[in-house]
């Protein structure tokens, strides 16, 4: 590897479109929540709607492994541009397929059908998306300088729910409900199909990794390569078995704050009692300072490591979670956004460093199956759940702050895997 190596600015660029498109995808969908469990799962009692809404949110997650298996295979035989532009087209097209789609008041069940047969199709692809996009992207990147580039990849995910969730407030705040009801909540869906047509302009133009051109034409990710020891080649497949499990471990902490922080206007509207335009935006302005934090902490994972920065944070997130849902839970603007910023402070912390500690666990030629089979098993489980369970939590016990005690657990779960990591963070990538 060239030490001296830089980054291409349309390879940023495309890593970065991609991931912003699946995540502002998923934020128009949970700040619509309550609008389409109007319009799709009509019931007499608004928090039924409200559930039955975040359960189809959820079931795009459901096909996310499967994705990650089939496409994440892809990226290491075909290569890694080839499967973007192929998540590319089918993330952006069952956008703009959604924002077309008729209502229950028009086609009856058909209309939730349809919703949640496009959400599972969504969710093939997002298995491989961000995973895709960050192997990608910190392949190019040199050591000493991945943890950047992972912050910038992570920040786009945020950058993605903010954008999202921008257009959703200014729509909400603008039109009355009628209207909003009428047409407007299909506007952010049909922007997205436009975004997904730039993306796809954008990575048909890309070339391979350099860390996946150096395999070479005649190894195969799915073949051992003859002029290795086999010894050596068990034990490298015992240690991809081994960080397999790690990742999956460490994903069920960080996925449960990642998708609880992006989904509080739900919780903060069904459960804390705010008026929804109000919700979305006290979570705009706490994105809003999460995505810097971000790329510096990935920045600062590459002079004191990965483990040591996660581990701190995620050990704080343990004590600070309840303080947080108090805040959250109390029913004032400010306390919703003290609560907030508590929340993604410190999962800035985790997540910055976070693609750069997955992608150097793993050897290139499975990197890209391994990452993303890992990663995406445990956000299906666990992340794609957590805006449903979070809200059930709430509303079934009557104590507003009770998933506080559901994270709290997660945080530790998280904690007890990166204690056992061996952190790669000023090594080569193998």
């Amino acid at each position: 590897m060239d030490s001296g190596r830089q980054v291409p600015g349309k390879v940023t660029t495309a890593a970065v479109l991609g991931t912003v498109l699946e995540w502002y995808d998923f934020a128009i969908y949970g700040a619509m929540a309550v609008v389409i469990g109007r319009l799709f799962f009509p019931s007499d009692e608004p928090a039924v709607s409200l559930l039955v809404a975040l359960a189809s949110y959820a079931v795009g997650f459901v096909c996310r492994p499967l994705g990650a298996i089939f496409l994440g295979r892809l990226g290491d035989r075909a290569g890694r541009r080839n499967m973007l532009a192929l998540t590319m087209v089918i993330v952006g097209v069952s956008s703009l397929l959604i924002g077309l789609l008729p209502t229950y008041e028009s086609v009856g069940l058909l209309a939730p059908i349809l919703l949640v047969v496009l959400r599972m199709i969504q969710g093939l692809a997002v298995g491989a998306e961000w995973t895709g996009g960050a192997t990608y992207l910190i392949e190019h990147a040199r050591t000493g300088r991945r943890g950047l580039y992972s912050g910038i990849v992570q920040a786009s995910t945020v950058a993605g729910f903010l954008l999202g969730t921008g257009i959703a407030t200014a729509i909400i705040r603008a039109v009355p409900e009628q209207t909003v009801d009428a047409w407007a909540w299909r506007v952010p869906f049909i922007v997205g199909g436009v975004v997904a047509a730039i993306g796809l302009f954008v990575r048909l133009k890309l070339d391979e990794s350099p860390a996946y051109r150096e395999l070479g034409e005649d190894v195969r990710p799915h073949q051992p390569n003859p002029a290795e020891n086999p010894a050596n080649d068990d034990e490298g497949r015992t240690a991809t078995r081994r960080n397999w499990l790690l990742v999956l471990g460490i994903v069920f902490g960080v996925t449960l704050f990642g998708y609880t922080a992006t989904s509080f206007p739900s919780f903060l509207t069904g459960v804390g009692a705010l008026p929804l335009a109000d919700a979305l935006m006290t979570n705009v302005v706490a994105l809003l300072i999460e995505v810097p934090l971000i790329i510096a902490a990935g920045a600062l994972s590459d002079r004191i490591g990965r483990k040591k920065l996660m581990l701190g944070a995620m050990v704080l997130f343990a004590l600070a979670t309840y303080p947080a849902f108090m805040l959250v839970a109390n029913g004032t603007i400010i306390g919703a956004l003290l609560g907030q910023v508590i929340v993604v402070v410190l999962f800035a912390a985790v997540s910055g460093p976070m693609a750069a500690m997955f992608v150097e666990l793993f050897p290139t030629r499975v990197r890209s199956t391994a990452f993303s089979s890992s990663y995406n098993v445990g956000v299906a489980i666990f992340g794609g759940t957590a805006p449903f369970v979070n809200t059930f939590l709430a509303t079934s016990t009557g104590v507003d702050v009770a998933p506080a005690f559901y994270l709290t657990f997660g945080a530790l779960v998280s904690v007890i895997f990166l204690r056992r990591v061996r952190d790669r963070h000023d090594k080569e990538l193998s």
